[in-house]
């Protein structure tokens, strides 16, 4: 794959994501203006940190991911996969906007 068709995925999978959490986002927020009120419900119910529940759901979709790279014949996916990449990607910039509300010193730094 040469950079232009690099470039051309990383745009088409951006897109997919930014449909994916715009469509999931009314279910997860429950009406909330907030967007991580999904994360912060879960993580008061379980005692831990929004930061730890995005996390969770996170690597639930790189179990899922790295399943279907050792052994895509053997793995029946309940959603594609590109559904799992989507929410992965979307889930990485949940969990640091978690991070950087829940005001992590060490995480905030990066890269100042």
């Amino acid at each position: 794959m040469n950079r232009s068709e690099y470039d051309q995925f990383k745009r088409t999978l951006g897109d997919f994501a930014d449909g994916v959490e715009t469509d999931k986002r009314p279910a997860y927020t429950m009406g909330s203006a907030d967007v991580l009120a999904n994360f912060k419900r879960v993580g008061d119910a379980a005692g831990i940190p929004a930061s730890k529940v995005a996390l969770v759901y996170f690597l639930k979709h790189v179990d899922s991911i790295t399943a279907y790279v050792k052994n895509r014949e053997a793995i029946s996916q309940s959603e594609p996969m590109m559904g799992r990449f989507a929410d992965a990607r979307n889930y990485l910039t949940l969990m640091a906007a978690c991070l950087a509300e829940e005001r992590d010193a060490e995480f905030l730094t990066i890269g100042e």
